[in-house]
């Protein structure tokens, strides 16, 4: 009789055990996900969603200044363009820099999945694929946030200007 009591305790105990570990396994994973994806609504700009990726060189810049500093980009600021959208330069400070590329949003079918496969895109880091740092949606257009680099577009590099 005392050994069934002892078994029963123990799997008891056990059961808990996995319930406990499963809720802090679910709990840790929330909070990673919430600083990976620091997801910031603003009504100030077009009612959109800034989501930036978690990024040493985004933890200094805080969200309005970004915002502001994007909402004044004009046409000198344009470092290309293409079938998909225009690219600007946004300087931050002396030091910090990022390319900005606007998508006009033309139809909700093209807009399917769009923060989808940019969640995916911001897991990525290849020393050969510029670095998404994050994205913007609003109802006009979308802002996908990249790495600057210093050196021109590929094609500048391979075709010439």
């Amino acid at each position: 009789m005392s050994n069934s009591k002892v078994l029963a305790f123990y799997i008891t105990i056990c059961v808990l055990a996995f319930i406990a570990s499963k809720i802090t396994i679910a709990v840790l994973c929330y909070r990673r996900w919430q600083r990976k994806h620091m997801v910031l609504q603003d009504g100030n700009f077009t009612g959109g969603k800034l989501v930036m990726f978690q990024s040493p060189k985004l933890k200094s810049i805080k969200s309005n200044t970004f915002m502001k500093k994007t909402t004044k980009l004009s046409s000198k600021d344009i470092i290309g363009s293409g079938g998909f959208g225009t690219v600007y330069k946004l300087a931050i400070n002396e030091s910090l820099a990022f390319a900005i590329k606007r998508l006009n949003r033309a139809t909700a079918e093209q807009d399917k999945g769009f923060e989808r496969e940019l969640e995916a895109m911001g897991d990525i880091k290849h020393r050969n694929i510029v670095t998404l740092h994050g994205y913007y949606t609003a109802a006009q257009f979308n802002l996908l946030i990249y790495e600057l680099m210093p050196n021109g577009s590929l094609d500048q590099l391979l075709h010439g200007k």
